[in-house]
């Protein structure tokens, strides 16, 4: 079980860096407001699959 859950570990990392990488130079276009929701959506999405994967894999 802790290789699946290592495995969506390292999935949910090369996301947020493809995120990142593909945002990079779109980032310049944004407002303050548009960027702050962009992290807000990007922090609950990543809380989100981290609480399902503790609650799942991680029941004792």
């Amino acid at each position: 079980m802790r290789v699946r859950a290592a495995t969506l570990l390292v999935v949910m990392l090369l996301t947020v860096v493809v995120l990142a990488l593909m945002l990079f130079s779109a980032v310049a276009t944004f407002d303050g407001r548009s960027l702050v929701a962009l992290c807000v959506v990007v922090v609950a999405a990543a809380a989100g699959g981290i609480g399902f994967s503790w609650k799942r894999y991680y029941r004792r």
